[in-house]
């Protein structure tokens, strides 16, 4: 049964307030707004929506619905690839839903608060200290986007038309990558790894820069889960013709593992989800993490707002503000910095909130619990005759040796779904098996452990 549009309890536009807008924009019907959508790509069928007479009969085909799902309170996950199964604590929780904070607009400086300023700038300090940087923003969408706004910046501040990217990123982020380069004769090629190690190939990358390059990006672990160790050879080659160099961080990693910042990276991004921007949630929101070097030119490319501390008419007295944001439309139109019109405000504070909360010590027993928790589910894999497809020195992510087969991909996933489990990420790089990308939570208690590693023996038994 479907509802007369004029009538609709929860939609506030009446029959009457549409053919006024349609007369005023001079055109016949909603139709006309959508013209330029080729007709082959519309859904051109009636849309089956139920009709609920009532809030409470709404909210309980919602609830039918969404019981269908399996989540990580239920099932244990070994997922990662740029995400990570998270606790938010009731505090977190509570001050995120502060009137003054819970919004998913980003205010303007004419509007925002003071409280609203300094929470983002606390979260600036804290990205700068985990990362090494001296500037970061006051975030971006996600660590997708950051890849594309970190190359799109580097052409900028270099002149240069070229950019070289690790072949061992998540393909999400790559796809974005390519995405966002289009129309801005931005040229990518590729920097490949060694497919024994999972590493950088560091003497082919040596031989692909040159002073045509604007920048190089590369995954720190990388998306197999490897740690690159001898980044700082290639950095220093690439500072001397000029190339600014990304590292895109896991940042729980950070806890242990020496800053880019500290190792001459000239930006560092990565996703804020897993250090407390918000649960797992059906893929968003994220949070575009983006720091730099500070250079007083560079500073101006990029993207995003940046949150600092200025004086105010009474002496001695400071205040925050929005120092800069070059890239807002409403500042430069079309000459912006970026089109990425809006920020993460609201889980760049879920994120600060999160780390105060943890601390310097509880941020890195977090990072530890991760990395032993990994390194033990290896082991125990081994003494079964599972290996890794890498050897590589790893975080809390590693590619499993387990060759799934295409056609066997759906029965391996139920069998271990069976025992409340997700595997990980498949990944074929062959096009006929499924590898598993493997990543371990601070969530997973010693018995989730050994419930993988005896799941994965009964399969292959």
């Amino acid at each position: 049964m479907t509802q007369d549009f004029k009538a609709h309890p929860y939609l506030a536009n009446s029959q009457g307030d549409i053919d006024g807008m349609l007369e005023y924009l001079g055109i016949k019907d909603v139709e006309e707004l959508y013209s330029d959508i080729p007709d082959e790509i519309k859904f051109k069928d009636t849309l089956d929506i139920p009709y609920y007479k009532s809030e409470y009969e709404l909210m309980e085909a919602v609830k039918a619905k969404l019981s269908k799902n399996i989540t990580t309170r239920e099932v244990r996950s070994f997922i990662g690839g740029g995400v990570l199964d998270i606790y938010m604590p009731a505090l977190q929780d509570e001050i995120l839903r502060r009137t003054e904070f819970y919004s998913g607009y980003t205010q303007y400086q004419e509007e925002v608060s003071q409280g609203s300023l300094q929470a983002l700038w606390e979260y600036q300090s804290m990205i700068c200290e985990i990362t090494g940087m001296n500037v970061a923003n006051a975030s971006l969408y996600d660590w997708a986007t950051s890849v594309g706004e970190a190359a799109l910046m580097c052409a900028r501040n270099t002149k240069r038309n070229k950019f070289l990217y690790t072949s061992a990123i998540a393909p999400n982020r790559e796809a974005v990558l390519k995405n966002y380069v289009t129309g801005a004769k931005l040229v990518l090629d590729i920097l490949p790894h060694d497919p024994s190690t999972g590493k950088m190939d560091i003497a082919n990358a040596k031989e692909l820069m040159d002073e045509t390059i604007a920048g190089i990006y590369i995954e720190n672990p990388n998306f197999f889960g490897i740690i690159e160790d001898e980044l700082q050879e290639i950095i220093a080659d690439a500072h001397e013709k000029g190339i600014k160099v990304v590292v895109g961080a896991d940042l729980n990693s950070l806890a242990l593992l020496k800053a880019p910042g500290d190792y001459g990276a000239d930006i560092c991004i990565g996703e804020g989800q897993p250090i407390g921007g918000g649960p797992l949630n059906f893929g968003g929101p994220l949070l575009g993490v983006i720091a730099m070097k500070y250079d007083k030119r560079d500073i101006r490319q990029m993207p995003g707002r940046i949150v600092g501390i200025t004086i105010t008419q009474k002496e001695g007295e400071r205040a925050f503000c929005n120092t800069l944001q070059t890239r807002e439309q409403h500042i430069k139109r079309e000459r912006a910095t970026s089109n990425i019109c809006t920020n993460e405000a609201l889980v760049a504070l879920s994120c600060a909130v999160h780390l105060a909360l943890l601390g310097k010590e509880g941020y890195k027993d977090t990072a530890e619990t991760m990395y032993l928790s990994a390194h033990y589910v290896v082991g125990e894999l081994e003494k079964i005759g599972v290996k890794r497809v890498f050897e590589s020195e790893y975080f809390n992510t590693f590619m499993l040796d387990l060759k799934i087969p295409k056609g066997k991909k759906k029965e391996f996933t139920n069998f271990m779904l069976e025992r409340k489990i997700f595997p990980g990420l498949p990944y074929s790089s062959d096009g006929e098996n499924y590898d598993y990308l493997v990543t371990t939570s601070y969530l997973l208690c010693k018995a989730d452990l050994d419930d993988y590693v005896k799941a994965i023996g009964e399969w292959r038994s």
